[in-house]
């Protein structure tokens, strides 16, 4: 050490603690001459204070020192440069740019050409020919498909077969295959030798005159076309096509390919060999595809062509020889100026080029462009030919462009070279992983814009091997779940067409309207809600049971399917029987595809739905039918004589000449209208627009039809199923907004199961039976809560009743003093597992006329039903019981309540009650008398009898309806049917057309434990899409069986035979992992109060009904909530939960007047009040679910069944492991799609198909795994804002401009579309993103700052709400893209409530 120190301080020039000293003075951050010229001044004035000293700007010093800061910025600034060169992400310079890449194995894309096909229109040949018929056709123009010349096919093909060879020849192709699924076939012209390799043409694309040539064609079965190599001595090819359209079919003749460009050449001579030879050709525009080498000799003949490969490095030059079996072998570099480099083999792996070398080059646009089919029409060229003689002529090809040609690309510019050049260099040119597949595809196309690949990974298996795949994508499944959920969900669809001279309203209402009436989920609303609603109006409508109608079969026998429908009438004590005419309003639902419920008329309780599926002469019998079948035929053979009680209306899906007329009348006078359907009499009905229930917000009101074909201009009719928006666009055409209603039936199953590759569509099973998949509902699970009807019967046949008849069972029950003896299904039923209802007309007879008349006509009103509470036995006086008795364990009805208090208003029973003396007329028995009599009940509460033709008054003989609170304007008040304890004189009575009233109980059980009779199948209607588009996998829309595909299904009425009508499932929303809302059964504690005036809140820590004491503890020891959900009737009763002792807090309501859903829900600023509060959090529906109370002792699970069959031919090839899905957006499409937004009046692109993606990108297949297989689809944008976006995502956007900006509101608006169309770029997105408008409103508050105070998005929909478009989830083959204008910007003074509201 010694001596290295000495050594150091003896002969060092400097020692390194000086060197460091020194520099650890130096100032490194001085770049610029100011810093550089500063840090020189400082190290001087610090390590050499007394040497130096004047500082003076004018001293010479200081001019040595600036002169020295000026050379080191120059230097620095140069290494810099130099530097930043040398690295990919910071070099400017084109010329290192492509080195760099070159380096990492990438080869920069030049410009591709446009190309594809032109049709060829016409044919003119200098030869001297003759058709069949002797017409000359030398120098006459023939044209394909020419309507105004029969013999214009003959004549074409002649021409063209005379310029081609006698072995290829029309019908004798020199290749044939498909592209496109078309049937492609290849024929050669007799090209003179010296020809033009390619035949030039101009077109004018996007006002640019453009050089284009008719090129050489060949093709790849089930690939592409592409141009065959440049040989002078090669025939010309050109396409024939078949699509099977016919001859004036776009896709059928005769096609020639083109490219845009100019094909030209350069010969060298090689004459001494070169180890890597490199050939330099500095043309500009030398474009990706078109470059050919060639050995020729010197008189242009091709000796050998040779083969173009990635690249002549090492072992990629090795492999591409061996592969490809030739050493003839050449690669293309790209030079900075556009030029580009051939470089030769080293000789090891492949030849040294030695003689004279021909290279082709085709020069093209390097820009973005489109061909329309109008920018190429009428064009031409001529193509010298040989006949078979030898004998030269002209041949003149017209034709034209018949689909717009998009394909071209402008050269890779430095920015994309620098992203793919690294990604290329990572893949080493092969696609194996995940990664390589999402980015090496950009390395060989200029025309991915974006990229995404999805690996669908499948382990190979043979179908003759037994295999697992629960997700039945290759092997039919059969899987249960026990926690299933089955409920209607509302599902309102919406549609819109337009009316202008080419589309009229007539053709609307012939054409589109029918297919409105077709939809499933329309159908399944008839079954369901409107069905429901129509029989809540008026609950005669589908029943028949007063009526005697029976089936005759003919050929009369004891069981028929073939015969006619007879009714029996009564009048002055004879009965006639005729045979049934559906032609008339009281028949007219007994026609084809209704459904009829016949009856044993002996015992009630046999029973069989049959549907009418023909009907010849109206149902009338005619001499030719009367002794061989009759004009009806049914679905299933039915008893003769068995009587019709109930029907089922089906849908009618065509329109009347007098429909038709209606509805086109209201489409031609612009106006806004319902259509509505009468099922009584088969009626479609327009309600007019004054008379309309409108859409609130676009969204349709509830189904009622309460108030169908209501005239009073009160909109308040909402029995229409369909409603017409106008919408006006200009003079000569106009649109409708449509809203169907709809229903969908939902399957779903907590956690047991999900539903995968389910088919709504039929596929052949493995017995190459046509199946869908199917969904059963077991004899496994229970009934729902079922309803016995008991009818008061006349057992002894006096016209007037003495029992109740279970029209289930058919028995007889006779009241015994005060017990009306009606039974129970059980005697384990208590009575909150009952209700029941009172259904009847009360015999009161229509009004709206003098008395005399409202007696003569004698007509009864619907009937009406009437809810009646239930209780217990509890020895209240009989005069004041108010409810149906249950006594535990008796198993029976005890007592009915005193009277039946009815609230009526105009339309509870149908009609008008009061005649013009303001009296409500009505039939009843006169016990006393045992006649049936006439009764009015006057508004001052008298009611007595007015003898059996209603023209004598008898005091004595009380009514049992009282009038009281009478309005005769309004026409409401109250009726009370009295004495029901006495259990005798209850309704049973004709009126003058036979129709047979009778009082009715209706004995409602909540729950039935028994099991089902039957399985009830379903099939698989359609996945479930949520709001955001995500597919749900727990849940299926499913519908009933419809075994013979004629919509009308087998069996409608089957999901009531499932689904209670007090029958509710809950639900509650959550927010998943993406940061979208769901919904999901829940579970808990429930409280239903039904039924119930109230809830006892006395005690403060229970909650108990209101007409019995039945306490449940409302929290837990913990202090949390020992009640979860209650169910109440009104909004009053749930509000009566409100108080300022913190009680309740966090218990949801249901509210069944309103359909909502309530939380109570502390105070924020008074902690101790709890109120009820909407609440969003959770939702109900109708439905029935695996036991959602987890207080009930025995839970009922909902058991399904899923069948799935795969289809037969889906097999897995055992050698492909890998399928890949490349979803990719084309450079040309998006640039389509760009000018469909900023050009006004651009037609919306078509996306390229899967077929046409395989093409182009033909390549990639060189690139990827053997094991692996590549399929295509093109990616898809969702439309956000504009009017050409779907309802749900248009916007108007609200701006509140700063004061004092000097923008103008135009200005403003221009520029935050241009920022709106800036932020959804392309390249800013990725597939399946979701947009956040606070994101949005962020980049435009940084851009436009100094302008915009606020910016706020409204929905245009008025059904919308502020805050709906905040945020919205595209598919995941989706990008966004804005087609927002400045017409949807407004700017306004301040955000108010009212400038929020979404219908300004």
């Amino acid at each position: 050490m010694a001596t290295v120190n000495r050594q150091n301080n003896l002969f060092a020039a400097e020692d390194w603690k000086l060197a460091y000293k020194i520099y650890s003075q130096v100032d490194f951050q001085a770049y610029d001459f100011d810093s550089i010229r500063t840090a020189l001044v400082e190290y001087i004035r610090t390590n050499f204070p007394e040497n130096f000293n004047d500082y003076t700007e004018s001293s010479e010093f200081i001019a040595i020192l600036e002169l020295l800061a000026f050379l080191s910025t120059s230097i620095a600034f140069r290494m810099d440069v130099n530097t930043r060169e040398n690295f990919l992400e910071t070099a400017e310079r084109r010329d290192s740019v492509f080195k760099l890449a070159r380096m990492l194995g990438y080869n920069p894309k030049r410009n591709v050409p446009a190309s594809g096909l032109m049709k060829l229109s016409a044919v003119t040949t200098t030869e001297p020919l003759t058709d069949s018929e002797g017409n000359q056709l030398n120098n006459q123009k023939i044209f394909w498909d020419d309507a105004n010349n029969p013999n214009s096919y003959e004549q074409f093909i002649t021409v063209l077969n005379s310029a081609m060879s006698s072995t290829n020849r029309f019908t004798a192709p020199v290749k044939t295959g498909k592209i496109a699924n078309i049937n492609t076939e290849k024929y050669l012209l007799n090209s003179v030798i010296g020809n033009p390799i390619a035949h030039s043409f101009n077109i004018n694309a996007n006002g640019v005159n453009r050089q284009c040539e008719i090129v050489n064609g060949d093709f790849n079965d089930g690939k592409f076309f592409y141009e065959d190599k440049p040989n002078p001595l090669s025939d010309f090819g050109i396409f024939y096509r078949n699509d099977g359209q016919g001859i004036a079919s776009n896709n059928t003749g005769f096609f020639l390919l083109f490219k845009q460009g100019t094909l030209q050449f350069q010969d060298f001579n090689f004459t001494t060999p070169v180890v890597s030879r490199v050939q330099d050709i500095n043309i500009q525009n030398i474009n990706e595809t078109d470059v050919y080498v060639q050995e020729i000799t010197t008189g242009g003949t091709v000796l050998n062509q040779w083969t173009k490969i990635p690249n002549t490095v090492g072992q990629t030059l090795n492999y591409n020889s061996q592969t490809l079996g030739s050493r003839n072998l050449y690669a293309v570099e790209n030079l900075n100026n556009d030029g580009i480099r051939i470089r030769f083999p080293d000789g090891n792996f492949g030849n040294i080029p030695n003689g004279v070398f021909r290279i082709w080059y085709r020069q093209s646009d390097p820009v973005t462009y489109s061909i329309q089919p109008d920018d190429a029409t009428n064009l031409s060229v001529v193509v010298p030919y040989e006949n078979t003689n030898g004998e030269q002529y002209n041949l003149t090809l017209s034709f034209g462009l018949r689909s717009a040609v998009n394909n071209s690309l402008p050269p890779e510019t430095l920015a994309t070279v620098k992203a793919n050049a690294p990604e290329t260099f990572y893949t080493q040119n092969r696609m194996v992983s995940a990664q390589d597949y999402q980015v090496f595809p950009s390395s060989q196309s200029a025309n991915i814009k974006k990229l995404k690949a999805t690996n669908r990974t499948h382990a190979g298996h043979s179908r003759y091997i037994d295999i697992t795949d629960p997700t039945g994508t290759f092997q039919s499944i059969e899987s249960y779940a026990e926690d299933g959920v089955v409920y209607a969900d509302i599902n309102n669809s919406s549609e819109d067409f337009t009316i202008n001279e080419n589309n009229t309203a007539t053709e609307i209402v012939n054409s589109i309207l029918p297919l409105y009436l077709k939809k499933q989920n329309l159908n399944n609303f008839i079954y369901n809600t409107f069905r429901k609603s129509v029989v809540d109006t008026t609950p005669a409508t589908f029943d028949t049971s007063g009526r005697t109608i029976n089936w005759a079969t003919l050929p009369v026998k004891t069981l028929g399917s073939t015969g006619y429908i007879t009714e029996s009438t009564s009048a002055d004590g004879s009965v006639t029987t005729s045979v049934l005419i559906n032609t008339t309003a009281e028949t007219s639902m007994f026609k084809e595809n209704n459904f009829v419920k016949f009856v044993d008329p002996n015992n009630v309780a046999d029973y069989k739905w049959v549907r009418l599926t023909k009907i010849d002469n109206n149902g009338q019998l005619s001499s030719g039918l009367s002794t061989s079948t009759g004009p009806i035929t049914i679905s299933s053979t039915v008893t003769n004589g068995w009587k019709a009680n109930e029907i089922i209306s089906t849908l009618r899906k065509t329109f009347t000449a007098t429909e038709q007329t209606a509805i086109i009348n209201e489409l031609n006078n612009k106006r806004n209208f319902g259509l509505g359907y009468d099922p009584a009499t088969d009626e479609y009905y327009v309600v007019q627009n004054e008379n309309l229930s409108a859409p609130t917000n676009g969204v349709l009101p509830e189904f009622s039809y309460a108030f169908a074909k209501d005239t009073a201009s009160a909109k308040r009719d909402a029995s229409y199923i369909i409603h017409f928006k106008y919408n006006a666009i200009s003079n000569t055409s106009y649109s409708y907004s449509v809203s169907v209603r709809g229903l969908d039936y939902v399957i779903q199953s907590k956690e047991d199961l999900k539903f995968y590759n389910v088919k709504s569509v039929k596929v052949t099973d493995n017995s190459t039976k046509a199946v869908r998949d199917k969904i059963t509902l077991n004899t496994l699970n229970t009934k729902p809560g079922v309803t016995e009807v008991f009818k008061w019967y006349d057992n002894d046949n006096d016209n007037l009743g003495e029992v109740w008849q279970s029209q289930e069972t058919a028995q007889f029950y006779k009241p015994l003093s005060t017990l009306p003896n009606i039974p129970l299904r059980s005697r384990n039923y208590r009575w909150y597992d009952i209700g029941t209802e009172w259904q009847s007309n009360f015999g009161i007879l229509r009004g709206g006329d003098i008395p005399a008349n409202v007696i003569a006509n004698n007509r009864f009103v619907d009937e009406a039903s009437i809810t009646i509470n239930t209780f217990f036995e509890d020895n209240t006086p009989f005069a004041d019981r108010t409810n149906v008795t249950i006594a535990n364990i008796s198993g029976r009805v005890e007592h009915f309540p005193a009277n039946i208090v009815i609230n009526f208003t105009n339309t509870t029973f149908g009609y008008n009650l009061f005649d013009s003396a303001n009296v409500v007329n009505f039939r009843q028995e006169n016990v006393n008398a045992g006649v049936t009599e006439f009764y009015k009940a006057y508004a001052n509460g008298v009611s007595h009898s007015w003898g059996v033709t209603g023209g004598v008054a008898n005091t004595a003989a009380s009514g049992k309806l009282v009038l009281s609170n009478a309005n005769t304007v309004a026409q409401t008040g109250t009726l009370t049917y009295r004495d029901l304890q006495t259990n005798v004189g209850f309704l049973h009575a004709s009126d003058s057309s036979s129709n047979f009233s009778v009082d009715k109980l209706k004995v409602i059980y909540f729950s039935d434990k028994e099991k089902l009779d039957k399985d009830i199948v379903w099939t698989i209607a359609d996945t479930f899409k949520e709001a955001d588009g995500y597919c749900d996998p727990r849940k299926v829309k499913v519908a009933p069986i419809d075994s013979d595909e004629d919509l009308v299904p087998d069996d409608p009425l089957q999901y009531d035979d499932f689904v209670s009508s007090q029958s509710l499932v809950f639900f509650e929303y959550y927010t998943d992992f993406d940061g979208y809302t769901y919904d999901r059964p829940v579970s808990g504690v429930f409280l239903d109060y039904r039924g119930e005036e109230g809830i006892d809140l006395t005690d403060p820590d229970y909650l108990s009904p209101k007409s019995y004491s039945n306490q449940t503890a409302w929290e837990n020891a913990d202090g949390s909530l020992a009640i979860n959900y209650v169910i109440v009737d009104t909004l009053a009763i749930a509000q009566s939960l409100n108080n300022d002792q913190t009680r309740y807090s966090g218990l949801v309501v249901y509210v069944t007047a309103n359909k909502k859903v309530y939380q109570m829900q502390k105070s924020s600023t008074s902690p101790n009040n709890v109120t009820l509060n909407e609440t969003t959090d959770y939702i109900v529906r109708e439905g029935r679910a695996s036991t959602q109370n987890t207080a009930v002792q025995d839970p009922q699970n909902v058991i399904l069944k899923w069948n799935h069959t795969a289809p037969n031919d889906v097999r897995i090839d055992p050698s492909i492991s890998n399928v890949v899905e490349m979803l990719v957006l084309t450079e040309t499409y998006y640039q389509e799609i760009l000018k469909y937004i900023n050009v006004p009046g651009t037609a919306y692109p078509v996306s390229p198909t899967s077929e046409e993606l395989s093409n182009e990108f033909e390549k990639l297949n060189e690139f990827k795994s053997a094991s692996d297989t590549i399929v295509y689809r093109s990616a898809k944008f969702k439309l956000l804002f504009g009017a050409d976006a779907e309802d749900t995502f248009q916007a108007k956007f609200k701006i509140v401009k700063i004061p004092g900006t000097s923008l103008s509101d135009n200005e403003i608006k221009s520029r935050i579309i241009n920022l709106i169309n800036t932020y959804f770029d392309a390249n800013n997105w990725e597939f399946g993103e979701t947009f956040y408008f606070t994101e949005l409103s962020s980049f435009i508050h940084q851009n436009l700052g100094n302008a915009v105070g606020s910016i706020v998005i409204l929905p245009k929909n008025t059904a919308g709400t502020f805050g709906d478009l905040f945020q919205v989830k595209a598919e995941p083959n989706e990008l966004f893209i804005s087609t927002a204008t400045v017409d949807d910007i407004a700017i306004v003074e301040k955000i108010t409530s009212q400038t929020l509201r979404t219908d300004r």
